[in-house]
């Protein structure tokens, strides 16, 4: 009972003059308060990273989920590449060199003349180029009947190699007569042929 009068009445200043009894109450009071701090200020920290933890497990695991997908249908992906890659070198192919592309409007402005219009004005455009090839446009001004038109398009669009015809624009023919008008239209259409960046070329 002393020592329970003695911790009720016990002064920190004069701790060095209490019994032995109240010293190691004291003692381990002091210990125990020191190791539960040290506990918590250790066990915080790893609570903190548990949480972080725990709140990117559904991400890791939809992550996972996504990549054992991949995993499982990898054959098939790597077949699709194989056949996009044969794919891409048949459309290479298509592409001329610089040589073949200068001469494929020659082919152009021949199927005008085998569909019997008349070539009035073939003016080349500034070449743009791009990662791995160029592309080469011609303005064309032709004359002749629809249906020649008509013809020289679908047979312009079945060249062997790639060519792309845009903005075409159709009038009258010149003359005062307007049937003669009307068998004489003029078509200005912008072509444009592709070709390789040989080597030393740069995109722009």
């Amino acid at each position: 009972m002393d020592v329970i009068n003695e911790l009720k009445n016990l002064d920190f200043k004069t701790i060095g003059s209490a019994s032995l009894p109240v010293k190691l109450i004291v003692f381990a009071f002091v210990l125990v308060a020191i190791i539960s701090a040290g506990i918590y200020l250790d066990i915080k920290p790893l609570k903190e990273k548990l949480q972080r933890a725990e709140a990117t497990e559904p991400k890791l695991k939809r992550e996972i989920e996504q990549k054992q997908r991949l995993a499982a249908n990898l054959e098939a992906y790597q077949r699709q590449l194989a056949e996009i890659e044969v794919r891409f070198g048949e459309l290479l192919r298509q592409l001329p060199d610089r040589r073949e592309a200068e001469n494929l409007i020659v082919d152009i402005a021949q199927t005008s003349l085998a569909n019997g219009l008349r070539n009035q004005q073939i003016q080349p455009g500034t070449e743009v180029r791009y990662e791995f090839y160029a592309e080469m446009p011609y303005t064309l001004r032709l004359e002749g009947p629809y249906h020649a038109l008509a013809k020289f398009v679908s047979d312009t669009a079945s060249l062997p190699r790639i060519v792309t015809l845009h903005n075409p624009a159709i009038t009258l023919g010149p003359g005062e007569d307007a049937m003669q008008r009307a068998e004489q239209l003029q078509m200005t259409i912008v072509t444009k042929t592709y070709r390789y960046l040989e080597e030393g070329e740069e995109s722009q």
